[in-house]
């Protein structure tokens, strides 16, 4: 999942981009739905990336050409099944068959704990799901490479999940 200097990345929900901060220099492209987020980070990052205002239900990601890795971070438990469907397949096109798409997000797991469970239920974004759940809306469109459930990242009980994909029939492996 490692992205390193001079990769092409979309991330999809990027907010104000504050993982600019954690990133080599890349090409960037953060898309966010909120202009009030896009403009933040304009101001900050202008010198890092470029920044469009685009709803996620918009099917023309496919103009922006294809990226070695593709971030969807904290953004599919904001959408119901259909809007990640139609989401996933738009980034179909974005992702090149060397890169890969890469997925963070909150879960509900069995036997996790009551408050990360109530926290992950309690989130804004309406539809966490379970770990299958995800996997099977990614598998819609992606073959998914790996796919991590952590409880530890944050000091309050939460769980995470990490999904790694790649284009359907693609023979990469990094």
């Amino acid at each position: 999942m490692e992205i390193t200097p001079g990769m092409k990345v979309l991330d999809v929900g990027c907010g104000t981009a504050r993982i600019l901060s954690a990133l080599p220099d890349v090409e960037y492209l953060g898309i966010d739905h909120n202009p009030k987020y896009v403009q933040s980070a304009r101001a900050r990052f202008a010198s890092r990336g470029r920044f469009e205002v685009l709803d996620v239900n918009d099917p023309s990601f496919g103009d922006f050409g294809t990226f070695d890795r593709v971030l969807l971070i904290g953004v599919l438990h904001h959408l119901d099944d259909g809007e990640v469907r139609d989401l996933l397949k738009s980034l179909s096109s974005c992702v090149g068959m060397d890169g890969c798409l890469i997925t963070f997000d909150c879960a509900l797991t069995k036997g996790q704990h009551p408050v990360a469970r109530f926290l992950a239920k309690a989130d804004r974004g309406r539809f966490s799901r379970s770990p299958h759940d995800y996997r099977r809306l990614i598998e819609s469109q992606f073959d998914v490479q790996n796919e991590i459930i952590r409880h530890d990242l944050i000091r309050i009980p939460y769980t995470h999940i990490v999904f790694k994909a790649r284009p359907k029939g693609s023979l990469a492996t990094n």
